[in-house]
């Protein structure tokens, strides 16, 4: 005999994936080594690249993540959604603010900065990638391929509702290396990516992966499955930082 999981109404149902959402604050992938040493104070060279390098590997799957969010999600409203935030992550059809191209940008600068001398982009992107951020990657594009929907939409809801605060972070800890950039304007400048994000995409990615998320959902049962993919993804992003936490203190 098959058990039908009880319906929920359309209130509880945003209710609850606000508030699934909003638990990010207190997770580990928020709250843990990394964000503590980056935030609190200027980092050697050797350490700032290990965070370069490893973010790249692990940022440059995003926008694809968001492009499989809209394959592999059936229902219309949900797609619909995904869809506003991948044209976000290409610049709004501007292929120089793409948000990748951004980012390429004020990393490949940043490190140039700190050392001295120049660190092309080429080799940023040829730097392997820790088994830790392997296992990211690998984990990541498991949920946004899965043939459940709503493990997809959970773990869009993850990596959006981490995003902002993970930008926020970064930014702060970005500001350690204001001294090496001539001037205030010429710091804000380079530092676009952050303020693209933080200011507006982040807030949009974060409202439109809460209206997909919940759009998926009717019953427990559905709950259950966005909860599955967002726990899933959360995980996996506490062992990427830990992982860019320990590089960090080996080549310290």
């Amino acid at each position: 005999m098959s058990v039908i999981a009880p319906e929920r109404s359309c209130s509880t149902i945003d209710q609850y994936v606000n508030d699934l959402a909003a638990s990010v604050h207190k997770h580990e992938a928020l709250d843990n080594e990394f964000y503590t040493r980056w935030i609190g104070g200027p980092l050697s060279y050797l350490e700032v690249r290990v965070f370069v390098e490893q973010y790249l590997a692990r940022t440059v799957n995003t926008s694809v993540m968001v492009a499989l969010s809209v394959l592999n999600t059936a229902d219309l409203n949900a797609r619909v959604e995904c869809v506003k935030n991948l044209y976000s992550e290409y610049g709004n059809g501007n292929p120089e603010k793409a948000h990748l191209v951004l980012l390429e940008s004020f990393l490949s600068d940043l490190l140039t900065r700190l050392k001295g001398a120049s660190v092309p982009i080429e080799d940023i992107r040829a730097a392997p990638p820790l088994p830790t951020t392997t296992a990211f990657s690998t984990g990541q594009r498991e949920l946004f391929t899965s043939d459940d929907q709503r493990v997809v939409q959970g773990a869009l809801l993850a990596q959006e509702h981490l995003a902002y605060s993970m930008l926020t972070r970064l930014y702060e800890g970005v500001r350690n290396y204001k001294s090496v950039y001539d001037s205030d304007d010429e710091f804000h400048e380079a530092c676009e990516y952050f303020y693209i994000h933080i200011g507006e995409a982040e807030k949009d990615h974060k409202a439109e992966a809460v209206i997909s998320t919940a759009a998926v959902c009717g019953n427990e049962g559905d709950l259950k499955a966005v909860t599955e993919g967002f726990t899933r993804f959360l995980d996996l992003t506490v062992d990427y930082w830990q992982g860019v936490a320990d590089e960090m203190r080996r080549r310290r």
